[in-house]
């Protein structure tokens, strides 16, 4: 019997990429993660984080445990928001990271930390791009907070929070300041987006959709923000489609 949990990091800020991660492991073995003390990574401290992210990848080489961890840029989730919307994105990556996965025999649980406002309909567009899904004796499990219920989940959040935590981490000593959480309600990430807004030009670690950016782009500029030109570098790209 499989779990396999899903979750992700950096929905909300206007700096730094989302990161989306998965973790399987059989269940037998999910009282070793929550001994361990493996819970969603917002309850968690980042010292906490960083220890348990370790162990996981740790124990990972010698368990049967697997995970995938992608991060999509905020030129990747500019040219989705340009496409779409942000929860088709994230279903794009949540089924890709998923899809990263090696094949697993036996039964089991896809459990989702749902980024709609509709977990069930967030699920059947994750599943509609699993490959060959559906799995036989496979359910899906797809709700808000699943990451402070299913201990798989909780993983994933870890994994994927602690990414993007040590991107953000490089992008400031790599920028010369301090950015902050990234995220908007952040005064150091306010006083930084100012700085990456500077002659005319956004900064491409900026997520240029957001109303953020907007807003302090048309302080010092006229109009809108500049639109993000589309990858072209093989970075994951949205389908040009609708999912809902």
């Amino acid at each position: 019997m499989w779990h396999i949990g899903v979750d992700e990091a950096g929905r909300g800020p206007v700096i730094g990429p989302l990161v989306v991660a998965s973790f399987a492991c059989p269940e037998e073995d999910l009282h070793l993660l929550v001994k361990e003390g493996v819970k969603d990574s917002k309850k968690l401290s980042p010292k906490k984080r960083d220890i348990l992210a370790k162990w996981l990848r740790k124990e990972s080489e010698s368990r049967d445990w697997h995970f995938f961890v992608h991060s999509s840029s905020p030129a990747a989730i500019d040219n989705a928001m340009q496409r779409g919307n942000l929860n088709e994105h994230e279903c794009i990556l949540f089924s890709h990271v998923i899809n990263k996965l090696p094949i697993l025999k036996g039964s089991g649980i896809l459990e989702l930390d749902a980024c709609d406002t509709n977990p069930m309909r967030f699920a059947t567009n994750v599943c509609r791009m699993i490959k060959n899904w559906p799995w036989s004796n496979w359910n899906v499990d797809s709700r808000h907070g699943a990451d402070d219920i299913h201990p798989a989940v909780g993983a994933a959040s870890i994994l994927a929070k602690t990414v993007r935590d040590k991107e953000i981490e490089e992008l400031s000593i790599l920028k010369g300041f301090d950015l902050g959480s990234g995220y908007p309600s952040d005064e150091k990430t306010k006083l930084a987006v100012r700085k990456l807004i500077d002659n005319g030009i956004c900064d491409p670690d900026l997520r240029w959709r957001w109303q953020t950016v907007t807003d302090t782009w048309k302080e010092s500029n006229q109009g809108m923000p500049p639109t993000r030109p589309i990858i072209e570098n093989g970075e994951l790209q949205p389908p040009q489609k609708t999912l809902f």
